[in-house]
């Protein structure tokens, strides 16, 4: 084992350096990535009412097909020749925060491009991907122009996504959460906690002082009126129905990356059979197409028109979906494709169980399924309450929610293995399981 005295000095040299200015350096980086995806974000909401939201796209099914396509296919040459980044490998949560050791920050505006297209094509994924790849890659760059030493790049790097996520989440210190969950060691989460905390908290004002509104209560809910003991007991069976869709969307990510496995190297091919298929549901079932996040009020406030079979198939058919746009090469976020299938289902059940107020089906399908896919739990609880604007006793029966599937997944996982051991005997060693969060 090598000797920790040169590591020390190695690490002790720097500090001297960045003793009280790196967080000079944080403030700034933070206040340069809340900017920045603000910026992005308003172009994105901008540009997508314009190629969207008009009265001739609405009016003409086959125009799904004809603005789908072209960006898809931008979508593909940007990927090749650009080299821009996707979805394709990684999990779930790489594909909000990007890897941080890994940065490469001169490929920004191919980021910024195939981020913008790939939402534009109707792909069902969510917005938050983008903004943890290019509030990364903006601190990546701040690094190289001021020579930050590279022990502390990953405390600007967090201090950026931080502020990019927490601005437009309504939420001061949801990354700094999600950061301490996501670390390797307790002393690396540690270690970037304060810069996360400051440029969260940087993030969150500039929004508020610029009044831009995020997705905090999104789903506009009834609250709830009271709760009752019974509710705690129902939430068990919903976080399991959370977690069957978490191990369905595991299931169709397994089919896609085995389906599109096959154009690995005709990027372009791959990236049109994709908008080919998002064309063909766009022109019939435009609904389950998109991220989600304006699609699941249409879904609210008709989902007596849509009836229980419906909603169940919306859901299943929007995790395929999102797992076309994952492994076909777009790029973008899973959260909300799988907010707008957990609710979609709690629809459903609403419909059986009228009785059952819609805010705490919601939260304990959506809860169970989050969590199963992104293995965090602390940043689970705060990202259902703050969107079902959950009051203590709501946030109890999410707790709960998560509680449970963090119980039931480990003997799940011991039966995939086993399940995958005994198809393998007699063959090659069988490949490890992935779980439902990969």
């Amino acid at each position: 084992m090598a000797s920790t005295a040169p590591q020390k000095a190695e690490t002790t040299a720097p500090e001297s350096h960045y003793p009280r200015g790196l967080y000079v350096h944080v403030i700034v980086v933070s206040l340069i990535g809340g900017f920045a995806v603000m910026g992005w974000f308003v172009l994105y909401d901008w540009l997508n009412k314009l190629i969207w939201d008009n009265s001739y796209v609405t009016a003409h099914a086959w125009m799904f097909a004809a603005i789908c396509l072209p960006f898809s296919l931008l979508v593909g040459l940007l990927v090749k020749y650009a080299k821009a980044p996707s979805n394709l490998d990684g999990s779930m949560l790489d594909s909000l925060t990007g890897d941080v050791m890994a940065l490469k920050w001169k490929d920004l505006p191919a980021t910024v491009a195939t981020s913008l297209a790939s939402l534009f094509s109707g792909a069902v994924l969510g917005p938050e991907g983008a903004i943890g790849n290019i509030a990364s890659k903006v601190a990546a760059m701040y690094c190289d122009l001021f020579t930050i030493p590279a022990d502390r790049r990953p405390k600007l790097i967090f201090a950026s996504v931080a502020s990019g996520y927490n601005g437009l989440l309504e939420n001061p210190v949801f990354t700094a959460v999600l950061g301490t969950e996501v670390a390797g060691t307790k002393e690396q989460g540690l270690s970037t906690l304060p810069a996360a905390l400051i440029g969260g908290g940087v993030g969150y004002a500039v929004f508020l002082l610029l009044h831009e509104a995020g997705f905090a209560n999104f789903l506009h809910l009834p609250p709830v009126e009271s709760f009752r003991l019974v509710d705690a007991v129902l939430m068990v069976p919903l976080a399991l129905v959370g977690l069957v869709l978490a191990v369905l969307t595991a299931a169709f990510m397994k089919v896609s990356a085995a389906f599109f496995g096959r154009f690995k190297e005709r990027v372009v091919t791959r990236a049109l059979i994709a908008g080919a298929i998002f064309s063909v549901v766009g022109v019939f079932a435009p609904v389950v197409m998109f991220s989600g996040e304006t699609q699941v009020q249409t879904v609210i406030k008709g989902a007596a028109g849509y009836g229980i079979a419906l909603l169940l198939v919306m859901a299943v058919g929007k995790l395929a979906l999102m797992s076309v746009g994952f492994k076909s090469g777009f790029l973008g976020g899973p959260t909300f494709p799988v907010v707008f299938a957990s609710v979609s289902v709690a629809l459903a059940l609403n419909q059986v169980f009228s009785s059952m107020p819609i805010a705490i089906l919601v939260a304990g399908i959506m809860s169970g399924a989050v969590y199963a896919l992104f293995r965090t739990p602390l940043m689970v609880v705060l990202l259902t309450a703050f969107m079902l604007d959950a009051k203590p006793d709501l946030i109890a029966l999410i707790v709960l929610a998560v509680a449970t599937v963090m119980i039931a997944m480990p003997p799940l996982q011991q039966r995939m293995a086993a399940r995958q051991a005994r198809k393998g005997a007699g063959g090659p060693p069988a490949a490890t399981p992935q779980a439902p969060a990969q």
